[in-house]
């Protein structure tokens, strides 16, 4: 279903987006995954190169091509030489890479920009880089970015370069023995030694480790990432709802939303570090199985994934939440150490649990998922219908009292519930970036 909803809109946003465009002269092009426009993005996000004399009119359209279909900005980098912008709605999501006068690494262009602009063609009334420059600047791209680059990008280069060197001029850029060293490559039709590329592209693209420090202070600033977490008791819909809306927020945020479950999961379980099996593989058939540990047992347990839940939080989440356009979502979260103890084998004072509480990095967002105990009970019988009622009473509890919760009743029918969480999730993230109401490069 969210398939063909999200096809149907996509299509829509993409024929009047690049319509107005095309209108207003804006002088653009697409740089690659442009062959299933104005369809779709097809899972990928949109590159697309402005030129900065008409930035101010693509930004003009692109802002109100989005108000035109609801969508809202849910996360923004800013950048002098390619800001990034995501936008999502309940049903769609899209991310925008702008890249301004060219593709750069770190002030330094890839290509000239002259031969840019110099094959640029029309795909379905789209202004689009060629295929066969195309498949260059992604290679470079990837390679200088991530110091490889997958098959497939690799397999457009090879296509088009295998039978013809690639011309001085397009790594006009570049040191002579990279060109070099990638046209052996080619014409040897060799496995490509990424390390070896990677190091030769650095004798020419070599940041500096200050450069772009002032947008990565920027960055943090801004804080492009989320945190959500999901509680309710097992037979609530926590699984489906998650799988629901994952589809929607990885449109919005390309290849930025990170599952976990119940913590970062950045240190080992205390049953993987004992030799044992993990203590969540998996569905969990018997949750209530294990009996706590004493108090000194329970102590142990709850300080180690403390521990993750802080330090592991702040080596593993931390970095990309405050540094890229992501959402992590975790399947449970440290409340259940208050809402489930016999779960989590934690047998502690509650003023405790809740000093931990306090302690922990907590969620932008805690979606608490409930419904009718018999109902639940019926979908999962694990637990006693009296531990359902009595988990679903607490959780409400909870909810009522964290400012940062919302209750989402999962009794209803599954698309209300998804649009529910998702009104939930779209008004957190509205509200960081509500005061951006025109997009202007600092």
């Amino acid at each position: 279903m969210y398939l063909e909803i999200e096809g149907t809109i996509k299509e829509r946003i993409f024929t009047s987006f690049f319509k107005e465009l095309l209108d207003k002269n804006v002088q653009y092009c697409v740089l690659r995954n442009y062959h299933s426009l104005p369809n779709s993005t097809n899972g990928s996000d949109l590159d697309i190169l402005v030129d900065r004399r008409s930035l101010s009119v693509f930004y003009e359209v692109l802002n109100s091509i989005m108000h035109r279909f609801n969508g809202s900005l849910v996360s923004a980098i800013e950048d002098e030489v390619c800001p990034k912008f995501c936008f999502c709605n309940k049903n769609w999501g899209i991310q925008i890479d702008v890249f301004i006068d060219n593709v750069r690494f770190g002030n330094r262009d890839l290509i000239p920009v002259n031969i840019i602009w110099n094959n640029v063609e029309l795909y379905n009334e789209i202004s689009v880089l060629t295929s066969k420059l195309g498949s260059l600047v992604a290679f470079l791209k990837e390679l200088l970015n991530n110091r490889t680059c997958d098959d497939k990008y690799i397999k457009k280069l090879v296509n088009y370069y295998e039978k013809e060197e690639i011309e001085p001029a397009l790594l006009a850029n570049f040191h002579p023995a990279f060109a070099d060293k990638l046209n052996e490559y080619l014409r040897n039709k060799e496995e490509f030694n990424f390390h070896e590329l990677y190091k030769l592209s650095k004798l020419t693209f070599n940041k500096s480790i200050y450069q772009g420090f002032s947008n990565k202070i920027k960055r943090l600033k801004a804080n492009p990432g989320y945190t959500i977490a999901f509680l309710g008791t097992d037979g609530s819909g926590k699984s489906t709802l998650i799988d629901s809306i994952r589809p929607i927020l990885n449109e919005a945020f390309h290849k930025g939303v990170y599952y976990e479950h119940l913590r970062p999961n950045k240190f080992p379980s205390i049953a993987k570090l004992l030799g044992k099996k993990e203590e969540f593989d998996g569905p969990v058939t018997d949750p209530h199985s294990k009996e706590p540990s004493g108090f000194l047992g329970s102590l142990l347990r709850w300080s180690y994934y403390l521990l993750d839940y802080t330090l592991g939080y702040m080596l593993k989440v931390f970095p990309k939440r405050a540094s890229k356009s992501c959402v992590w979502i975790f399947d449970r979260y440290y409340y259940d150490y208050r809402i489930d103890k016999r779960r989590t084998r934690v047998n502690l004072p509650d003023w405790l649990l809740r000093l931990g509480q306090f302690i922990i990095p907590e969620p932008d967002l805690i979606i608490c998922l409930g419904a009718d105990p018999v109902s639940i009970h019926s979908r999962k019988p694990e637990l006693t219908l009296d531990e359902v009622k009595r988990q679903v009473s607490v959780l409400s509890e909870f909810c009522s009292a964290n400012k940062r919760a919302v209750w989402v009743d999962t009794g209803q029918s599954i698309n209300q519930s998804v649009n529910d969480t998702m009104t939930a999730i779209l008004k957190v993230m509205k509200k960081r970036f509500e005061s951006i109401s025109k997009f202007e490069i600092v």
